[in-house]
């Protein structure tokens, strides 16, 4: 029984990059900690990465940048500025963007999300958590993705 468990979800796989032959809803899914299925058709996956409702478990208000940055690893473009970072990934209908602001300290203020279906021409802010100072920990073991 275990073994067509695993039949039918390689199966799911490959019928699921016929739909998104580049990235999949479960890269996204994985970098900001959301439950994502790569079933979901594109125009719903916008509407739940937009909905209000949204709550990511990955990425909270005031994180270390290197943190932040590296849930993005599965990300197929990632451009590293002074206090900002860009990371894309490319679906048939276009490259959706997840722009990462940072403070002086390089704590991670905000994150909006872009695409060309979106009405949103700043890019639509997703909202973040406020972890308790305890959680905020730097984690010297993670490479960094973008280097200083």
């Amino acid at each position: 029984m275990n073994s067509l468990n695993y039949f039918f979800e390689i199966l799911f796989k490959i019928l699921a990059r016929f739909r998104y032959p580049v990235s999949m809803p479960s890269d996204i899914a994985d970098a900001l900690g959301i439950q994502l299925t790569n079933t979901v058709r594109f125009k719903d996956l916008l509407l739940q990465l937009t909905s209000p409702e949204l709550t990511l478990t990955h990425l909270t208000k005031y994180m270390s940048r290197k943190s932040a940055e590296n849930t993005f690893k599965h990300a197929l473009r990632k451009e590293c500025f002074q206090q900002s970072s860009l990371f894309s990934f490319y679906f048939n209908e276009g490259w959706l963007e997840f722009e990462l602001h940072f403070d002086e300290t390089s704590k991670l203020r905000r994150l909006y999300i872009h695409h060309k279906l979106l009405l949103y021409p700043s890019g639509y802010e997703l909202s973040l958590q406020t972890k308790n100072e305890q959680a905020l920990h730097i984690d010297d073991t993670i490479q960094p993705i973008c280097a200083a």
